[in-house]
Parts: structure tokens; C-alpha cells; sequence
């Protein structure tokens, strides 16, 4: 069995800097706890209750993230059910191939030498979700009694800590203005990192990439390979995927009925080369997965990363999940809005209704997850 020494050397570095926090704080009482693999830091940060335009301005943000979470929400139980019924009611005919969930995990869907590109997106991301919950809750009176920051394992987060007792005394709507605020910053986010996308990318577009190359096919007969940057077809400069696949259009390549001669040139590993593919008659595809490429991929991939991971928060945290702890159970913000309004229309004693309309979501999620590898840099 071949050893991914790569992941065992990421263990040992885990395993070894954990130790060290151990030793350092194990015992302390003060602002930083360390519990096996999970870091605690709180701030001291702590405000009252906010006034003027700004508490205004932010409480209207609040029923915008009301329905910005019920939408989410909806959207969530639309593409779960959607995922379910095609992987165990009406499967794909193409073997293999499962939709789903991914998990990150490094070393497993998410290449180790990537990690450190992701998790910067995804501190991001987790700050401003809780800030957004901090300054609602101030906008409606409720003060913020502590903030800090998490660490479990490798994977960094945030928190917020409102007076429990003053949001639980504060109206209904406040109350779900509080719980919605984290999703609506993550849909906000994403939609600036993906203005900010569609006004740079362009700007950056070098070639078209070579991200898989099907055997026996005409690219691989012709001598495509993997991580070739295609930057002309027949004597054509091309800059985009579109410009690439217009270029094929127009040749033909998709009509069964011709032969297309193709000449590329392609950059490889530094080296500028040539590259002759023969579409045949009666086929119509040249077998490759392709990708636009960038001159500078870090800055557009970080975008991409941030648009989907802000996505991906909003729609977890927008679905009312319950998971059981030991210290008990940790509701996600669709779960506090449910149960609220639930219990507000309905009454106290429906509570464990929330906790079965949980428990059944988050049996949704699991029963959806699959480790499908994420290669951020093709």
C-alpha cells in the first residue's frame, strides 16, 4: 500500500503544534482554553446597545436577513432533496459518478499544499458572520458580552456571546433578525467577491487549460496532455474558454459527419509547442476537460473560493440543523429562527418538534456527503 507522505506529514505537524499549545495553556483559566484539538480565544471585546442612524440602518439590514435566510433556507431543502432523489430514487446512468455534499478535509478532498489557500476564505467568511450577529444584537438592545475566535484542528472560526438572558426577553422579530444577520453577510460577501470575479477575470484571461485528457481520444492520440495551457487554434490567438470553444464551433468539431484538422499551440512546462489533433467523422467530441486560465490564478482562485465558500456557510447555517454534543445540542441560525417562530405561533410545548425537523435535516446532510476530491489549482 503506497504512503501519502504528504498527509503523514501534515499529522505530525498537527499533532506536534497542538502539543505545544497543550503544554503552554493546559490549566489556564485566562481569555485562551486548549482542549484537545480545539483552541478557544475570547477578546474581552463586549458592547451595549447601540443608537442613532446606525442602530436604524442595521435593524433594516435585519429584516433583509430575515428573508435572505428564509430564502436560503428554501434553496437548501430544494437542492438536498433535488441531490437525494438522484443519488437513491432516479441515479444518474453514469457509473460512478455521485453528487453530494463534500466535506474538506485536507489530504482527502482538499490537496495539503491548497489548504493554506482556503482556509484564509474561510476566516473570512466565519468573522464577518459573527460580527453581523454582534451588531444586530446591539442594533436591538441585546449587549454582546464577550467575542473571540475558535480554532478546531486546523479549521478557523469566530464567535459572538449576547446576553442570553436580554435576547431571550427581546421580541420575536428582533430575535430573528439577530439569528439571520451571519447568512446575510455570507450571501453579501459572495455577491461582492463575484462582481468583483466578472470585473477581473477578464483582465487576466491567458489560454484555455488542460484539466483532464480522455485516453484514446483525439486530444490524447494527438499528443494533449494534462496542465497544457492551449494559447491558439489554426493561427488564431486565444485568450477565453469562450473564444476556444467558439473557434471549435466554427470548425466543425461537433458535426459527426467531418474530419477537422486542429492545430494548436499550446505553453508546457515552461516550453512553447505544437500540437495536431485529427477529429475523425463520426465523432464529435475531441475528449478533454478544459478551464479558463488566468495570468495570475491566486487572486481570481481566492475570489472563486470566497464566492463558493460564503455560499456554502449561508446555505448550511440557513438550514435548521440540531447536532447532539455531550455539552448539548448546537443549533445552526436556521434552527434558532424555526424554533422561534415555531414556539411564538405554536407554543412552547412544540419544541420537540424543532428537534425532530433538526435532527432529520442534519440525517439529510449526512446521508448526502461524498469525498469528492477538490483540486483548487487544476
Amino acid at each position: 500500500m503506497l504512503v501519502d507522505w504528504s498527509l503523514v506529514a501534515f499529522a505530525v505537524v498537527l499533532a506536534v503544534f497542538w502539543a505545544l499549545l497543550w503544554l503552554r495553556f493546559r490549566g489556564s483559566t485566562g481569555r485562551v482554553r486548549v482542549y484537545p484539538l480545539l483552541l478557544i480565544a475570547r477578546t474581552g471585546i463586549k458592547g451595549g446597545p447601540l443608537g442613532g442612524a446606525l442602530a436604524r440602518l442595521l435593524s433594516l439590514y435585519g429584516w433583509f436577513s430575515i428573508v435572505t435566510l428564509v430564502i436560503s433556507m428554501a434553496f437548501f431543502y430544494y437542492l438536498a432533496v433535488t441531490i437525494f432523489i438522484r443519488r437513491y430514487i432516479t441515479p444518474p446512468p453514469e457509473p460512478g459518478f455521485t453528487e453530494g455534499f463534500v466535506p474538506l478535509l485536507p489530504g482527502i478532498t482538499i490537496p495539503l499544499d491548497e489548504l493554506p489557500l482556503l482556509l484564509v476564505p474561510i476566516g473570512i467568511a466565519i468573522l464577518l458572520h459573527e460580527l453581523a450577529h454582534a451588531l444586530v444584537a446591539r442594533a436591538v438592545g441585546v449587549r454582546v458580552k464577550d467575542a473571540g475566535f475558535i480554532l478546531l484542528a486546523f479549521i478557523p472560526g469566530a464567535f459572538v456571546e449576547p446576553d442570553e438572558g436580554e435576547l431571550r426577553g427581546a421580541p420575536t422579530t428582533s430575535r430573528l433578525k439577530v439569528y439571520s444577520a451571519g447568512v446575510a453577510a455570507n450571501v453579501i460577501l459572495a455577491a461582492v467577491a463575484f462582481g468583483l470575479l466578472i470585473l477581473l477575470a477578464p483582465a487576466l484571461n491567458n489560454g484555455v487549460i488542460i484539466l483532464d485528457v480522455e485516453g484514446g481520444s483525439p486530444a490524447d492520440l494527438g499528443g494533449l496532455k494534462k496542465g497544457m495551457v492551449v494559447v491558439e487554434v489554426n493561427g488564431v490567438n486565444v485568450r477565453s474558454l469562450d473564444e476556444f470553444l467558439r473557434i471549435l464551433e466554427e470548425l466543425g468539431v461537433r458535426d459527426r459527419d467531418r474530419t477537422v484538422t486542429i492545430n494548436l499551440k499550446v505553453l508546457h512546462e515552461g516550453r512553447e509547442e505544437s500540437v495536431t489533433i485529427l477529429k475523425p467523422e463520426g465523432r464529435e467530441r475531441l475528449g478533454v476537460r478544459i478551464e479558463q486560465n488566468y495570468i495570475f490564478r491566486i487572486p481570481v482562485t481566492m475570489l472563486q473560493i470566497l464566492v463558493i465558500i460564503n455560499l456554502a456557510l449561508a446555505l448550511i447555517n440557513a438550514a435548521p440543523i440540531l447536532i447532539p454534543t455531550p455539552a448539548g445540542a448546537i443549533a445552526s441560525d436556521g434552527a434558532h429562527l424555526v424554533g422561534d417562530l415555531i414556539a411564538t405561533l405554536l407554543g412552547e410545548k412544540t419544541r420537540p418538534l424543532v428537534i425532530a425537523i433538526g435532527l432529520a435535516t442534519l440525517l439529510l446532510v449526512v446521508s448526502l456527503l461524498t469525498l469528492t476530491p477538490i483540486d483548487l489549482f487544476p
